[in-house]
């Protein structure tokens, strides 16, 4: 019984699978027959090996083309198909190809650009994908390149001087670029070739304006890259002998900014402190007798807050605090006086956080970073006139931003300070500054003193934008 029940089932099962595949046989034909209808799609070779070169505001592509003697147009799709251009193909010879094209007027960045081949018979290829970069000024502000580390104007030669960075190897470099008008109101372009360090620019106006850029040809590009214009402007000549005040001022006194203030450490040791009118003026607020005796005090100038740094004539550096009309010795943590010895230097230029010791013979100056509390910071002691020398017996730091120097032919010369205590670049701020034997600043006012004991002042001193004639 059991073996006719399975051969019952076994012959049922059969059966079914007969069944089916007649069915599915059935549902084969239907759909060979529906495709059978239609038309072959014959799909023209397409472009390969595409390669992208950039270029400023363009990029070159280069592809091989099929051997399809049936292509006669690539259509070059990119901004998400948004902008196109169709190039021709002029077969010349039979087998592949190579065809290229420039895509101008391009945005700066990044590109997906889509090939297809068509011909007039409205058949296509199929798309081929290939990224490409375009460069602009934002690529080329990322360049290395060369910068002016010196703009020093002459105005008696009406000659602008530049200084610029070396070219370095693999800056791509190729050239830099001036432009300015002259007091001839002639439009000039001076070339400066990446051998060349320096340049003068003839005839130039003073308070006249350049215009300055590098021009690089970078390696894997198609052309120039042009960095973006950089303008700088010559100091404009503005004619002031001054403004004479009352005090009388002392060959062998010291003078330094005091909180604002004007101060003088006088020849008897005396401190006194005058208040600044906004004319520049000064009245007397208050006298110290005898605070800060020469016999000891080498020198004495106010340092940051109610800080004082003092050099005595044993060379060494001393640091005070000024409250209750006296100068409170400041010691080290470690219980010493001094902070430092050595101190041979012949003169000091007070600033803010930091002082310079100062060596006119050499030029030489030395940034000393102190702290209030009576400690040194670091780097110290380090020589920041390696290039850059400042041989100037009559100087001053004005609103402790930029060091003014009166040169041999009277020139003022300027340069930049960092808060760092580094040093920019050498100008000239003006002519006739030989008339003065001192020169002492409160913020932007300038303060000179004749050897006759005559102090004038200067309001509102600017020495990156005024060019100040004083005789």
């Amino acid at each position: 019984m059991k073996r006719t029940t399975k051969l019952f089932f076994a012959a049922f099962n059969l059966a079914l699978l007969f069944v089916f595949l007649l069915s599915s046989c059935d549902k084969m034909d239907d759909i060979q027959k529906k495709f059978s209808d239609r038309e072959e799609i014959v799909y023209l070779g397409k472009v390969d090996s595409v390669k992208a070169y950039p270029g400023f505001g363009k990029v070159k592509l280069v592809w091989q083309m099929t051997a399809d003697p049936k292509v006669e147009q690539t259509i070059i799709y990119w901004n998400l198909r948004r902008d196109s251009v169709v190039k021709p193909f002029n077969r010349t010879a039979a087998g592949q190809q190579i065809d290229s094209i420039v895509l101008e007027n391009m945005p700066e960045g990044p590109l997906i650009v889509e090939f297809r081949n068509v011909n007039s018979n409205g058949e296509t290829s199929l798309i081929s994908l290939a990224n490409a970069t375009v460069w602009g000024e934002a690529f080329a502000d990322g360049l290395r390149a060369r910068t002016l580390s010196t703009l020093d104007f002459d105005y008696t030669q009406s000659k602008y001087n530049l200084v610029l960075s070396p070219a370095t190897l693999g800056d791509s470099v190729v050239y830099s670029e001036i432009k300015y008008t002259t007091k001839s109101n002639e439009e000039k372009r001076v070339r400066v070739e990446r051998t060349e360090d320096s340049v003068a620019l003839l005839d130039f106006p003073d308070g006249g304006a350049l215009s300055f850029r590098s021009v690089f040809f970078p390696p894997q590009g198609i052309d120039t890259v042009y960095g973006a214009d950089k303008v700088f402007r010559a100091p404009k000549a503005m004619f002031d002998q001054g403004t004479k005040i009352a005090l009388a001022g002392k060959a062998d006194s010291r003078y330094f900014n005091f909180n604002g203030d004007f101060c003088e450490w006088n020849s008897n040791g005396d401190l006194i402190i005058y208040t600044v009118a906004a004319d520049g003026t000064l009245t007397e607020k208050e006298q110290h007798p005898a605070i800060a005796p020469r016999a000891t005090f080498r020198e004495l100038f106010f340092y940051d807050a109610d800080r004082f740094i003092a050099v005595k004539t044993d060379n060494k550096v001393y640091m005070y605090q000024f409250a209750g009309g006296a100068l409170n010795l400041i010691k080290t943590p470690a219980g010493a006086d001094a902070l430092g010895t050595g101190f041979t230097m012949p003169a000091f230029i007070p600033a803010r956080g930091f002082f310079f010791s100062h060596v006119p013979a050499s030029g030489e100056l030395k940034t000393w970073l102190a702290f209030n509390d009576a400690t040194w910071g670091a780097p110290n002691g380090g020589t920041v006139t390696a290039t850059i020398k400042f041989p100037y017996t009559v100087n001053t730091l004005l609103n402790y931003e930029t060091l003014l120097g009166v040169d041999t032919e009277g020139y003022l010369r300027s340069i930049p300070v960092l808060a760092s205590g580094s040093l920019g670049s050498v100008s000239r701020s003006g002519m006739g500054w030989s008339r003065f034997t001192k020169l002492v600043s409160i913020g932007t006012k300038l303060y000179g003193l004749e050897a006759s004991g005559d102090f004038y002042v200067f309001n509102n001193f600017n020495a990156a934008d005024d060019f100040l004639i004083v005789n």
